[in-house]
């Protein structure tokens, strides 16, 4: 479910209220400052919800199929460093146990020059996240879903550099 989407649904229960409610509410929205976590999305979850147009199960079903759609959303907002080096290696070994840490214990010439290892294979963990370029607004907000058909920018250049520095 996508933030478009979302909006789409709200728009069906403000298509409800009665003209006046309508618009105080496009009002309000239009005054509306934002900061984390208090959001338009928010602020018209609770408007409905003063309004009695939608329940509180509503509202935990939607937040529920949300948020199992975006479940890595929040990664977005990690610092490059801890997305890549802390979740990312993480992950990698959280899906495959045969990942392991590489230090010395693997192998006897680790000197940090890679971050995994797995059978024998030196692993550089590089993590990045696609974003929309064309758009405004913090990471989360431009964020890139796996199905997305807009375009997004990697560096190969780096990409190539990183594989010829692990001897690939």
């Amino acid at each position: 479910m996508t933030q478009q989407q979302v909006r789409e649904y709200l728009e069906v229960f403000i298509r409800t209220l009665e003209q006046r409610d309508r618009d105080l509410l496009d009002a309000r929205l239009q005054s509306l400052a934002s900061v984390f976590p208090f959001n338009e999305y928010e602020y018209i979850l609770m408007f409905l919800r003063d309004r009695s147009v939608i329940s509180f199960e509503q509202y935990e079903d939607l937040r529920n199929r949300y948020v199992s759609a975006n479940r890595y959303l929040n990664l977005f907002g990690l610092a490059p460093r801890i997305f890549g080096q802390i979740w990312g290696e993480q992950h990698l070994r959280d899906l495959d146990s045969r990942f392991r840490k590489a230090d010395r214990a693997v192998d006897a010439d680790h000197k940090g020059q890679y971050d995994l290892w797995i059978e024998g294979v030196r692993v550089e963990v590089k993590a990045a996240r696609a974003i929309d370029t064309k758009k405004r607004g913090d990471l989360v907000s431009k964020a890139l879903r796996s199905d997305s058909d807009r375009p997004f920018w990697m560096n190969f250049q780096q990409l190539k550099l990183d594989i010829c520095a692990a001897g690939y």
